[in-house]
């Protein structure tokens, strides 16, 4: 019964970790600056820390990634312990992460802080640390326990084992402690300093001391000082060579400065003016190389020779904006290429390198190609890459441009709070508008019949024009926060506006007013779409989050976490069925919101470079099979079994997964005389169901059809929503906005309250009075009674 269970157990891991799909192909690069890094030295290999929850480990020969390790918040230290059987790996919620690199299914958490981990070191099969709990730990890694543990009462800075039975511990106070862990007893404690003690080391039986504020101190084993001395610059990190020989000090001001261990003389200073120093290791193996970052890369610096010399490029090009075009999506990147990607074939067929600095682009129906200078200019492309028209527009930053529907304009805004309206295609300047907003303009939207204009800008105002002449313009109200998106839907005069609130915000185009404000408040909206038949609206936000708004109902549909980087820009299928999300780390996310599931994912590098991926492990990539390391990591999430086995393909194909077609009128009115509405639903294959109202209708053909009797008493909302499914569970819905014609309602009871939308009472029927249904709101029907409009509940009233 035992192995039973075993068995199970670890089907139901693999079945898990097949399920896994962020992992399973990791980007090479970070797009987030490097805060710190880790040299393995069993192995050399250097672990970097960004603002992300993972550690990559990069094999420096190789250039590539030799490790990946999924953590559960930002990674603050890292260890290797036991010949590099373990990766232990400190994180900023207080977690300590184990990593069994011999097999994932040994990998287990340490949970007994719930506050940062403020420095991390090994002794064997022990782990020292300290956290902003004030507390220090001693865990045992192969027995899974606390050994010992200690509250201070100032925050211990950093934990040493001394030897195998004792510890050394510094604080905030400047004091250090020596104790025994394995019997609890506290063997000494001094007060060297004022300041944190951010550094100790063991060398030949003396301790060395590294204070915040730059003091230098060498202790005896009973914790006697015998030297000690001041920089008189702070501290920022410190390294011991190899064999201790010497050690470097890396200062707040990016100064390196190398000692002598033995004598504690200062043996040379290094000072880079165009070179900022983030953080610095010294070679695990060579004692005249030490690894430096600069937030961007790794170096080796030789201190004999000064030279310096570029390891690892971890930092690329971000890609910041997607346009969709047919099957084809456009998508500019910070360095100024313009890359196409192929929706068919999942790969990129074409990309454009440009010497200005790209700001913004927008692409014409018939691809020709707009782009936006940093310096001002505007130019255009045509499909081949060609210029064709570089005008200068403004003297300042010019960052967001805007197609008008027709093509006829291109609208223009930057940093000079000003606004241009450009001629297409010759770039003439139609008009220049100033003084509409009092900062730069963050987004531009343009309505579907191509008489109004709204605009974002940083002084947290959005206007909203008559278009072209930007007359009679009025301002929605002054946010509390900047709106960053904004869009109008596609067939009607409705805006969508989010920003760093993280409130949706639907404004009413042919009454100038707020429409509605949405309840539900997610984390800052970064980009708003209307799907293609405006039945739903889209905003990504900076968790990472997709959300689905149901533009009919007024309701959120759904929730999609694409990744834990911000949501950069969204664009839409026809069928609105699919939804490409670009987040940050240039991930392009394919989702099908039928599913409810991300069914495709692209990383796009520079130099029109991609790999796109599915879950069941195929990939596909125009990266040259024996370079794919140098970009991309494969990522098995079980290293036990076989659980994604990975298939390197031509291209990959996503079918349109189309569901049944459901033919009904987008609006129905429900009248007196005709309360029948008639549907029909077709299929390539069979239809199984289709759900209207709770009610589900069983069906085994390609064909049905249905008269339904539209029953205001069953009725939650004046939409009607229907689902179809066939027999590949593939799924359509359709709605229909309902209206009311001549139907009356009569109250059977002595007195009934009408109240408007906020529950006030604004009247009271009585029995036998008639009144006008017209529309339905959950229990309670919309009515109209001597001239007046609200609820009433449905329990008083008979059809």
């Amino acid at each position: 019964m035992s192995a039973l269970r075993k068995f199970f157990l670890l089907f139901f891991l693999t079945i898990f970790s097949i399920n896994l799909f962020s992992n399973l192909i990791v980007n090479n690069f970070e797009h987030t600056n490097i805060i710190d890094f880790f040299v393995n030295e069993n192995t050399g290999e250097i672990s970097t820390i960004v603002e992300n929850n993972y550690l990559k480990t990069y094999d420096l020969k190789e250039k590539c990634i030799n490790h990946y390790y999924s953590t559960s918040s930002i990674p603050t230290h890292v260890e290797w312990i036991l010949n590099n059987k373990y990766t232990i790996i400190a994180e900023n919620d207080g977690t300590i992460e184990v990593f069994n690199n011999d097999t994932s299914l040994l990998n287990y958490k340490i949970n007994v802080t719930n506050e940062s981990i403020t420095s991390l070191s090994s002794f064997g099969e022990r782990i020292v640390f300290t956290s902003l709990d004030k507390t220090i730990y001693v865990y045992n890694i192969t027995k899974r326990k606390v050994e010992f543990q200690r509250r201070f009462s100032t925050i211990p800075t950093v934990a040493e084992f001394y030897d195998e039975n004792t510890i050394l511990v510094a604080d905030h106070s400047g004091r250090i402690y020596l104790i025994d862990y394995s019997n609890g007893t506290e063997i000494n404690t001094l007060k060297i300093d004022n300041y944190s003690i951010i550094k100790l080391a063991i060398v030949n039986n003396n301790v060395y001391a590294f204070s915040m504020n730059g003091n230098i101190y060498v202790l005896n084993k009973d914790l006697k000082i015998i030297d000690s001395f001041s920089l008189g610059l702070t501290i920022r990190e410190v390294a011991f060579s190899p064999s201790n020989e010497n050690f470097t000090v890396l200062t707040l001001n990016h100064r390196i400065l190398l000692f002598d261990s033995s004598n504690l003389k200062k043996v040379q200073e290094l000072k880079f003016d165009t070179f900022s120093i983030k953080s610095l290791e010294w070679s695990y193996n060579k004692s005249d190389i030490i690894y430096v970052n600069d937030g961007v890369n790794i170096y080796s610096l030789n201190i004999e020779s000064k030279s310096i010399e570029k390891l690892l490029e971890l930092k690329k090009p971000d890609v910041i904006k997607i346009i969709r075009n047919n099957n084809l999506i456009y998508y500019l990147t910070s360095n100024s290429e313009i890359g196409v990607f192929n929706i068919d074939s999942a790969k990129i067929e074409n990309h454009f390198s440009f010497s200005e600095e790209a700001v913004d682009f927008e692409i014409t129906k018939n691809g020709y190609l707009i782009l936006s200078e940093n310096s001002g200019y505007v130019s255009l492309y045509d499909p081949e890459g060609t210029l064709k028209e570089n005008k200068k527009i403004s003297d300042f930053k010019l960052t967001t441009l805007k197609l008008s529907p027709s093509e006829k304009f291109l609208i223009a805004g930057g940093w000079d709070n000003n606004v241009y309206m450009l001629t297409l295609p010759d770039l003439s300047v139609y008009k220049k508008v100033e003084n509409l907003h009092s900062n730069w303009i963050k987004d531009i939207s343009i309505n579907y019949e191509e008489n109004k204009i709204a605009m974002a800008s940083l002084d947290k105002k959005v206007s909203i024009s008559d278009f072209p002449t930007f007359k009679n313009t009025i301002y929605v109200e002054e946010f509390p926060y900047i709106i960053w998106s904004l869009d109008w839907a596609n067939n009607s005069n409705f805006l969508s506006m989010g920003g760093f609130e993280g409130v949706l915000r639907l404004w009413d185009g042919r009454f100038n007013q707020l429409y509605k404000k949405f309840d539900i408040i997610t984390s800052p909206i970064k980009v708003i779409k209307w799907s293609p038949d405006d039945n739903y609206i889209a905003t990504g936000t900076t968790d990472g989050n997709v959300y689905i708004w149901n533009s009919k109902s007024r309701t959120l549909q759904s929730t999609i976490n694409v990744s834990n980087g911000e949501i950069n820009d969204l664009a839409w299928s026809d069928d609105e069925r699919y939804l490409y999300a670009l987040s940050k780390g240039n991930l392009l996310s394919l989702i099908d919101l039928q599913q409810n599931t991300i069914t495709l994912k692209s990383i796009i590098f520079e130099n029109g470079y991609s790999v796109s991926y599915r879950k069941n492990g195929e990939y596909t990539t125009n990266i040259p099979e024996k370079e794919e390391n140098k970009f991309f990591y494969k990522n098995n999430p079980i290293s036990l079994f076989e659980a994604v086995t990975f298939k390197r393909k031509e291209s990959i194909n996503i079918p349109v997964l189309e569901g049944p077609i459901i033919n009904v009128p987008s609006e129905f009115l429900v009248s007196d005389k005709n309360n029948s509405l008639l549907l029909s639903a077709f299929d390539n294959n069979l239809i199984t169901k289709i759900e209207i109202l709770g009610q589900t209708f069983l069906v085994n053909s390609q064909s049905y059809y249905l008269s339904l009797e539209i029953n205001p008493e069953k009725l939650t909302s004046n939409v009607l929503e229907i689902s179809a499914y066939d027999n590949d569970r593939n799924k359509s819905t359709k709605y229909v906005n309902l209206k009311f014609e001549n139907i009356y309602l009569q109250v059977f009871t002595n007195q009934a309250e009408i109240t408007n939308e906020e529950g006030e009472i604004i009247a009271i029927a009585s029995r036998g009075d008639l009144l006008k249904l017209k529309g339905v709101l959950g229990d309670t029907y919309k009515v109209e009674y001597i001239d007046k409009e609200g609820y009433i509940k449905k329990a008083f009233v008979t059809l």
